[in-house]
């Protein structure tokens, strides 16, 4: 979505110029910006978020200070960074720098879901090392750790190469606030209302009232007043079309800012980003947004809103809220001394090798988030990789020995990719589905199950549909006391069945 912010040049001149009034003094800027198309051309994009799969210290990779870093929480293997340009730009490359002290790493690099790897190029500490790919327009990169990753891996520097030179990115602007719902919808972490401010899409507020939402609303509250000029809104489940129109939306909102008269918004029911003017400059600190009417989804009553900017003269600004670490907080210590505590914030690998499946990884987050990862290799007249993501939110159902059960809630992806020439030549013809994806999964420890009842569940397994996830068992390696002694977990349900240890 393109924007274009001039500021306040003179008298009540507002930021954009669909539907205002402009002084004369504007008009003339305007003109300029008519007749100067190739400037407004060249203009560099802007970074409009920047967010990490875990971790702290996100910001620090734009700070031009190598001792200031970024480090993945728990095992960073598969970890990663995000950033989300305002609109597409021509990239070539990125330029890393670890973090002093950091052991040598691997990266694979996702441009707008395209996968560029890089199997055989390992960079650390001692100075900044630059991954180039095929020049191609872009507004979603995605960085990942490829594992196997140590411990002490983090990033201190990260840069966009474009035409030549690194992009001048800085972290997108945010203000310091906190977020109420008048409901949420359960389970509540997985839907609460500062998912509207975490720069990822994929996730949001979802109210939890009956019907399709409308009167439900969001009190924002800010440490300073903020003069407003319009809302940048993602409307829906933005997750992906199939949750978009599975769930309600908003067709018309209402804001009011410190108790003032609210004001009307229309909302389209589409998907992406929209930018929701208000007819003059409001300035306040305690903001409320309210639905007025909503569009009914085909299956679900609950409306969602995926993401939410406030925008001044200068552009967007996002809400810096406290809840996201807090939320993370809480969980742990709700997790403290279950079968769980150890579960979180580690990576769980396929314990018994077989020849259909190279990778399966599953790594349940503290911040309630998940990543389930199937990497499929193929061999014959054309070599394939068929990768099954499946990332969301999970919530505890019970916590119990030596059963718990867990609740994923998320998007499945299914990556066919041609591999051609040498390793990490990835097609363009790489093709991607998405659909919603999830289910109850069981889990249980094999230390909190007696021998007896451990091989009573691998016999029921072999005799089974799973009986190549548990082949491996009982041979050297592989034992009981073996597997008690790596930490190894059973799991069971709809989004997958597996022998996993560390």
């Amino acid at each position: 979505m393109r924007r274009e912010w001039l500021g306040m040049l003179a008298g009540t001149v507002y930021p954009t110029v669909r539907g205002q009034r402009v002084t004369m003094k504007m008009s003339c800027v305007l003109m300029l910006f008519v007749l100067g198309g190739s400037a407004l051309a060249a203009e560099p994009p802007r970074l409009q978020a920047l967010t990490a799969t875990s971790g702290t210290g996100v910001e620090l990779l734009l700070d031009g200070d190598p001792a200031t870093f970024w480090r993945p929480a728990g095992d960073p293997g598969d970890e990663g960074v995000f950033l989300w340009l305002d609109k597409p730009a021509a990239l070539e490359g990125i330029a890393l720098h670890p973090c002093p002290g950091s052991p040598e790493l691997r990266i694979d690099v996702y441009l707008d879901g395209q996968a560029h790897t890089f199997y055989d190029t390992k960079f650390a500490a001692a100075k900044e090392t630059v991954f180039k790919f095929p020049k191609n327009k872009g507004q979603q990169l995605f960085v990942k750790l490829v594992p196997p990753t140590p411990a002490e891996a983090c990033l201190s520097e990260l840069r966009l190469i474009m035409d030549g030179r690194p992009l001048a990115l800085k972290p997108p602007r945010s203000v310091p606030g906190r977020v109420q719902a008048t409901s949420v919808l359960e389970p509540a972490d997985s839907y609460h209302p500062g998912l509207l401010f975490d720069g990822r899409p994929e996730y949001g507020w979802a109210e939890g009232a009956s019907g399709p939402g409308a009167g439900q609303s969001l009190t924002l509250t800010l440490e300073e007043p903020i003069e407003l000029v319009a809302l940048e809104l993602w409307n829906g489940y933005q997750r992906t079309e199939d949750h978009f129109r599975k769930n309600a939306r908003a067709s018309q909102l209402s804001l009011s800012v410190d108790g003032g008269a609210p004001i009307p918004l229309k909302v389209k029911d589409a998907q992406g980003a929209q930018l929701l003017e208000l007819p003059r400059p409001v300035k306040g600190r305690t903001l409320v947004l309210k639905v007025d009417k909503a569009v009914a989804g085909k299956k679900y009553a609950d409306l969602v809103l995926s993401e939410l900017y406030l925008v001044d003269a200068q552009g967007p600004v996002t809400v810096r809220t406290p809840d996201v670490e807090e939320r993370r907080k809480a969980f742990l210590a709700q997790l403290a001394g279950t079968s769980l505590e150890k579960l979180v914030d580690r990576s769980w690998h396929k314990r018994c090798p077989d020849e259909s499946y190279v990778i399966r990884t599953l790594k349940p987050r503290s911040d309630h988030t998940f990543y389930l990862l199937d990497v499929v290799g193929e061999t014959g007249g054309e070599r394939h990789e068929y990768d099954l993501i499946l990332e969301g939110s999970w919530a505890v159902k019970k916590a119990d020995k030596p059963w718990s059960t867990l609740e994923l809630i998320g998007k499945q992806r299914l990556v066919d990719t041609k591999l051609v020439g040498e390793p990490g030549d990835l097609s363009p013809e790489e093709t991607e589905s998405l659909g919603a994806g999830g289910g109850k999964l069981e889990v249980a420890r094999v230390a909190d199950l007696d021998e007896k009842a451990f091989q009573a569940l691998i016999a029921e397994w072999t005799r089974g549909p799973h009986k190549l996830v548990v082949n491996c068992v009982g041979k050297p390696g592989h034992t009981y006391k073996e597997l008690v002694a790596a930490d190894a977990i059973l799991v069971r349900g709809k989004p997958m069945t597996e022998l996993l240890a560390r």
